[in-house]
């Protein structure tokens, strides 16, 4: 990786030339920066099979993934502190393990796949005797303590009624309903198959429509 700095180029005694395009590494990161900005995901994805990514690479799969990481994880996690303690870990993950991208699976999954165990990790390191088949009703109360969660009252209603679901329906319906996955891409991030999911999708609607009524 660079250390960020660079040695200056000397012009004196250039030959004269009528084209020349001299470019220092400045101007090149400058470059590198913008296109990896426009490329596709799956053009990015490329760029990560290609070799370890570089500080430019690694930057890019910031800025486009850590919002998602952190609104995915927050939905699993509820509370702030917790969901900025997973994106953090999640994002040195990807740098540290970014080898283990085959390309079998879109970007996006790959990266949702680590933050997902990145929640259930720090799920398991705040309660161990956690059981991922049971709902965590006492997440709903970190809703109504936590300053950071904003959103009208129907929003909020919804986010505590999510609560009561088990960990694993929480985790389709959040995949499904907040982040737009398609089944597909929930079935090979949880190796869950399509029509499973599907269930497990409309279980967890069906259980929301009666907690919100609840809820009032």
């Amino acid at each position: 990786m660079s250390n960020g700095k660079f040695l200056p180029i000397s012009h004196n005694n250039l030959p004269a030339r009528k084209s020349m395009n001299i470019q220092t590494p400045i101007v090149n990161e400058k470059n590198d920066v913008s296109r990896l900005t426009l490329l596709s995901e799956d053009a990015l994805a490329n760029e990560l099979l290609r070799d370890k990514p570089s500080r430019l690479l690694f930057a890019e799969i910031v800025r486009r993934y850590q919002k998602q990481i952190y609104y995915h994880v927050r939905n699993l996690l509820v509370s702030h502190d917790d969901a900025d303690d997973a994106t953090q870990n999640t994002l040195i993950k990807i740098w540290q393990h970014a080898d283990q991208f085959k390309g079998e699976s879109k970007l996006r999954t790959w990266i949702y796949r680590i933050a997902t165990n990145e929640a259930i990790n720090l799920l398991r390191k705040r309660k161990p005797s956690i059981d991922f088949n049971e709902a965590q009703p006492e997440m709903a109360d970190l809703i109504t303590s936590d300053v950071y969660l904003s959103g009208d009252d129907i929003a909020l209603k919804l986010q505590k009624a999510i609560c009561y679901l088990p960990f694993k329906q929480k985790l389709v319906f959040s995949l499904r309903y907040f982040e737009d996955l398609s089944y597909e891409e929930i079935a090979d991030l949880t190796t869950t198959s399509e029509s499973a999911l599907r269930a497990s999708y409309h279980h967890a609607v069906k259980k929301l429509e009666i907690y919100l009524g609840v809820l009032g």
